[in-house]
Parts: structure tokens; C-alpha cells; sequence
């Protein structure tokens, strides 16, 4: 599979979360931006009067990363979800397994998470993933990673504390402070197989270079740089943000957004009755939104 997405991943969450200033700076500059990349969604409001809500200012994005090719609609081999509290100043970004067993909202049988864009695109998605984590999600982001690779080329290096010494892909990644080509940066997050934490290991090191692309861009102060990021992303984002909602975002929530906590979903994983693995979560209602 090609994994040039989980790359694309890190500059979204990167872009997303951790530098709303510059991003309204950006944006509120580039309205073609917003006309290009907006796609509206219409989720049935399904809310069960007797569940205990978030707070009215509480609000939850959904990011996916998906693989998609022509005539292939592909399926989210990454998913996020980020919780914005500004009563708690502090944002959760939790990661789904793509396996994690899901009843698909409205049909009376199971599947993997990631099946469920196959079914029923971004939408059915979204219904899922609010019924799974028991919340109402506000804003979705879905990336199509082909072709990201070049935006990567443009950050250029990046230098992450790595914690575990592996070679993947004909690269040696020592353990300590290391500074990665674009190329490095590739090899670096794809490498599963060989991490004692599996998926969560690579999580861990995909959620360190989210850091350190969004700190470089940061640093560089480098608007221009940006705007030509912004044409090469423009092609490969759905969102149902607009200017206005980016501005909002900025005004009422970039100060909790500077407190971030990462995590995955607790779980485990499972043979099922189908001979197919899943993952199986623990207790997902009360991951967030509480």
C-alpha cells in the first residue's frame, strides 16, 4: 500500500492543530482556498435525550488520511479525532485503529471502522464514529495522501528525538536526536512490523514528526512558503471549514489548542467469529466528551 499519506497526515494535524494563528493569518488571505477544499456534509441528528453531552463549547474534528486512487474510492487507513475544551484549555487528539469492530448506525451488523467509508463515504464515517465515541462531531478533514510526498520535499528536513534504533527501507534510524530528509521522513513512519508497540509505536512516531513539521513551519515565519504549501494541499483536501469557521476556531479555542494530549483508543486485539482481526474497544463512550 502506499503510505505517502501518513506523511500528509502529520502537515494536516500539524496545520490544523498546532498553529491556528498563522493559519488565520494565511487563510483569512485565501478565500479560492476554502472554495476549493469545501465539502459540506449532512449527518442525521440522531441524539438520544438521555446520553450525557459534551459542553455546548466543547467541539470534535475528524481527520482521515485516505489512500485513494483513480477509479478506487480507498478506505481511511488513518483516523483521528481532535476534542477542543477551552473551559479545560486542553485539546485530545485520540487515534482509531482502522480495525476497530463498529456496528454500522442503521443496520443491524458489524464491520471495521474503515469499512464504513466504502459503504457509506464520509458521511457514514462520521455517524460512526459519533455513535462509537458517543459524541456529536462538528468538523470532518479528509486528506487523499497520494501525491503528499511533495509537500513533504518542500518542508524539507526534520529533526525528531527518536526512542527506538530499527533500519526500514535502507535507512538507519539511531535512537537520539536525528535530522531526516523528506525521504528519511517517509521510511520513518512507515516502519509497523518491527516496533515492539505495533500500530501504537508508529502512532507515537508519526505524532513526532506532526510536531516537528508544524514547528518548523512555525519557526520559519515563512508566509509565502505557506501560501505554496496551500496550492499543493488545495487538490487533496475535503473539509466542511470555512473562513468563517476558521476564524471562529482562532478567536474562541487557539489557546486550548496549545495544550495538546495524544492517545489512542484503549482496546485490544481479536480474532473474530468471521476469521477476521479486529480491534475491540474498551469502553468507547467515555474516551471523550465527558
Amino acid at each position: 500500500m502506499n503510505e505517502k499519506w501518513k506523511v500528509g497526515i502529520t502537515l494536516l494535524i500539524g496545520l490544523t492543530v498546532l498553529s491556528g494563528g498563522l493559519l488565520f493569518f494565511v487563510f483569512s488571505k485565501v478565500g479560492a482556498f476554502f472554495d476549493e477544499t469545501y465539502e459540506p456534509i449532512h449527518v442525521p441528528d440522531e441524539q438520544d435525550d438521555n446520553k450525557e453531552s459534551a459542553p455546548d463549547d466543547t467541539i470534535h474534528i475528524l481527520l482521515m488520511g485516505v489512500d485513494e486512487r483513480p477509479h478506487d474510492k480507498g478506505r481511511p487507513d488513518v483516523m483521528m479525532v481532535v476534542e477542543i475544551d477551552p473551559t479545560s484549555d486542553k485539546t485530545k487528539v485520540v487515534s482509531l485503529p482502522r480495525d476497530t469492530k463498529v456496528t454500522i448506525p442503521g443496520r443491524d451488523e458489524s464491520t471495521k471502522l474503515n469499512h464504513t467509508y466504502t459503504y457509506g463515504g464520509t458521511t457514514l464515517t462520521v455517524q460512526t464514529v459519533q455513535q462509537l465515541l458517543d459524541i456529536q462531531i462538528d468538523y470532518y478533514a479528509k486528506v487523499n495522501m497520494n501525491g503528499f510526498e511533495e509537500v513533504i520535499k518542500e518542508i524539507g528536513e526534520l529533526t525528531i528525538d527518536n526512542k527506538l534504533a530499527f533500519t526500514f527501507d535502507g535507512y538507519h534510524f539511531a535512537k537520539g536526536e536525528l535530522t531526516l530528509s523528506p525521504d528519511e521522513a517517509l521510511a520513518y513512519v512507515r516502519m509497523r512490523k518491527q516496533d515492539p508497540m505495533g500500530d501504537e509505536g508508529r502512532n507515537k512516531r508519526q505524532q513526532k514528526v506532526i510536531k516537528a513539521a508544524a514547528d518548523k513551519l512555525l519557526e520559519q515565519n515563512n508566509y509565502g512558503k505557506i501560501l505554496e504549501l496551500l496550492d499543493t494541499v488545495s487538490p487533496y483536501l475535503e473539509w466542511n471549514i470555512q473562513e468563517k469557521d476558521l476564524k471562529e476556531l482562532y478567536n474562541h479555542y487557539s489557546h486550548a489548542m496549545k495544550q495538546m494530549e495524544s492517545s489512542e483508543l484503549p482496546g485490544e486485539g481479536r480474532l473474530g467469529q468471521d476469521e477476521l482481526w479486529y480491534f475491540i474497544p474498551q469502553d468507547p463512550e467515555k474516551v471523550l466528551g465527558k
